[in-house]
Formats: C-alpha cells, sequence, structure tokens
C-alpha cells in the first residue's frame, strides 16, 4: 500500500499546472484531488485506473494521469460533465453521476467491499455505542455525513438523524468535539483515517458495531470521453480476471482489516431505497469481507 508520505508525493507531482500538451496518442486521465494532506479517500482509486491503464498499454500506448484541483464531490461532478481538463473521472452512485449527466465506467471500483461502515465515535460515547444492540438504537444517535453523500439518505431512510456537513476534515471534528456521536465511514477508508486522525482528542474508533449496506459506485465521466470509458473499463476487468486488482485492494485495506475485527462486531443491516438507476449486476466481481476475507 501506498504510504502517506509517497502519495502526497504522487499527488504533488499529479496536479494539474500550466504544462505543455500531452504527447501525440497518449491518453490522458484526470481523478479528483485529496481535500488535505490526511484525505487519503482515493489513493486506492488513483492506483487501480492506474493499474487498469498499464494493463493496456501493450494495446493502447501511454497515458498520462493527473489530479484535479482540490474540490468537493459536485464541484468534480460539474466540472467532469463541462470537460474542463481532459477525461476527468469522479468516483460516484448511479443517481448522482446520471443526474450530472455522465456515464459510468461499467465495473463496480470497489468491488463491494465498500457495503460495510465502520465507525468514529465520541471518546465519552464509546459504551453508549457498545451497548446500541439494534438498528433503533443505533439510529437514534446522532449522525454526520458529508453533504450531499449518498449515504445521508440512505440512513435517513432507515429512521437515523443525520447532519450534513461541509469539509471533510470538519466531519472527524464534529465527531471529536461531541456535536455529533457517530462518523461511519467504509473499511477501505477508516483504517488509513484512523491512522491519520488516531491523536484528534476526542476521537474513537468504534469497536462493536458494523453497518451494512448495498452502494453501488463507479467512475463517471462525460459520454464524450468514449476512449477513456473503453479502456479504463477493459483495464480493470483484465486487473480483475488475472487477480492483480483484488492484490491491489488487498494492500489497500490491510491498515482497516488489521484493527477491525469484522467478524467480531455487531452487524446491523440497513435496507436501501431502490435506486433510480441500475447500472449493471455487479455481483461476479463483488468480494464479501465476512464470508471470504482478503488475506
Amino acid at each position: 500500500m501506498l504510504h502517506r508520505r509517497c502519495w502526497l508525493q504522487g499527488v504533488a507531482g499529479l496536479l494539474i499546472a500550466p504544462a505543455g500538451p500531452a504527447r501525440a496518442q497518449e491518453l490522458t486521465i484526470t481523478l479528483r484531488a485529496p481535500d488535505s494532506e490526511t484525505d487519503l479517500r482515493n489513493a486506492y482509486v488513483r492506483d487501480a485506473v492506474e493499474l487498469a491503464l498499464d494493463k493496456t498499454r501493450a494495446s493502447d500506448g501511454a497515458y498520462r494521469l493527473q489530479l484535479s484541483m482540490p474540490m468537493n464531490k459536485r464541484r468534480a461532478l460539474l466540472e467532469a460533465a463541462q470537460q474542463a481538463v481532459p477525461n476527468f473521472m469522479v468516483v460516484s452512485g448511479p443517481d448522482a453521476g446520471r443526474a450530472a449527466g455522465l456515464v459510468p465506467v461499467p465495473f463496480p471500483i470497489h468491488l463491494g467491499v465498500n457495503r460495510y461502515r465502520v465507525c468514529f465515535v465520541h471518546t465519552p460515547n464509546r459504551d453508549l455505542v457498545r451497548k446500541a444492540d439494534t438498528l433503533g438504537a443505533v439510529a437514534r444517535l446522532r449522525h454526520v455525513q458529508g453533504r450531499g453523500w449518498a449515504d445521508a439518505d440512505i440512513l435517513r431512510a432507515n429512521g437515523f438523524a443525520v447532519e450534513e456537513v461541509n469539509g471533510y476534515e470538519g466531519l472527524f471534528q464534529m465527531v471529536a468535539l461531541g456535536r455529533a456521536d457517530l462518523f461511519c465511514r467504509h473499511v477501505l477508508e477508516a483504517g488509513q483515517e484512523w491512522q491519520a486522525h488516531a491523536g484528534l482528542k476526542g476521537l474513537s474508533l468504534d469497536d462493536s458495531l458494523l453497518l451494512a449496506y448495498d452502494l453501488p459506485q463507479y467512475l463517471y465521466t462525460h459520454p464524450g470521453n468514449q476512449a477513456a470509458l473503453e479502456r479504463v473499463g477493459r483495464g480493470l476487468r483484465l486487473a480483475f480476471a488475472d487477480g492483480s486488482l483484488q492484490a491491489l485492494l488487498r494492500q489497500h485495506l490491510q491498515p482497516s482489516l488489521a484493527l477491525l475485527n469484522l467478524g467480531q462486531r455487531r452487524l446491523i443491516t440497513l435496507s436501501v431505497p431502490g435506486p433510480a438507476v441500475v447500472e449493471m449486476n455487479d455481483r461476479p466481481f463483488q468480494i464479501d469481507l465476512l464470508r471470504a476475507p482478503l488475506r
């Protein structure tokens, strides 16, 4: 897995700058930049796209992978729709991606592991969360999510009280200060985020609860970017077929799996409102970390 320093050095080298034009026949792909120095949410996605492009280098030629300027999810979808930068690909759920006028790379980028959620908790409330052994009890706790995130709608549909907040780092601060009880994250994010925020007074990683709900996500881009869509999709499927994508995912999951003891947690499964759009059947590409954990 990329160490945080290596990831940030990569970011510095990839940020869009007023450089000369790309070489002829070189495909440029743009991904969303992290929000802060501790934001490692997109490290796996970047590495997965790079792997897909490497898998197709012999057949499709050279590529250039770059990052956008930092921006929130809504702004990134808008930028992708306006084709403000070359082949801007944004991870999104179907409803938001399609609403922005974008189309997906037909491949579930997280291989389904993002269905499991663990939570950051306000430290004085750890015992309260440990005793919350029903869906109703967990729903009565105060939850915080990013503004416009699909998770907030799913939580509310299950009776949760959810406050939406702008700014990634502010979400951790809300919990640390006791203004929210829980901030729940999927398992690919939680381990790295705990390493980055472990020194924040008032913030702990809950050791008892495991939420589960399906949240299909894909890379979305402008429908005019057909060459990029086809190449990245083909590369991801090649990497899945030879096992290199699963190996990459395992590498990025290591910080979380070492901490979370998923099989020993209290599993609470949430219902998900029927999506307006179903892009594909994800099941052939899904990994269930409880039934077949990556090792």
